[in-house]
């Protein structure tokens, strides 16, 4: 969504409830702005010339106003957590904003 122009995301969240199926899952991967790594290599990446960082609080808010309920927000530290201790680790600091990205969940 970051590329999606901030006065266009509630449409872009409209349509993803939209054609989301009742009970489906609508999910989402955001690079993460809490981040300063993160913040750094998106300002110096070309394709991300014009990205706008959306912070979590804001991705949930969106696919709220657009319908989706249990909505939630992780960040995402490892990738993949393939490893079962690395599994553990994300589960454990999964709510502090460390992780480059994050994910927002919604049902629909």
């Amino acid at each position: 969504m970051h590329h999606v122009p901030p006065e266009e995301w509630p449409v872009f969240t409209a349509e993803l409830r939209r054609v989301v199926k009742p009970g489906g899952v609508a999910l989402i991967f955001e690079h993460n702005p809490y981040n300063f790594v993160t913040r750094r290599v998106v300002s110096s990446c070309v394709f991300d010339k014009n990205a706008i960082l959306l912070k979590p609080g804001e991705t949930r808010a969106l696919l709220k106003e657009a319908g989706f309920t249990k909505v939630e927000t992780r960040y995402i530290l490892t990738v993949p957590a393939a490893n079962p201790a690395l599994q553990i680790v994300d589960r454990l600091f999964g709510r502090l904003p460390l992780g480059a990205q994050y994910y927002a969940l919604g049902i629909a």
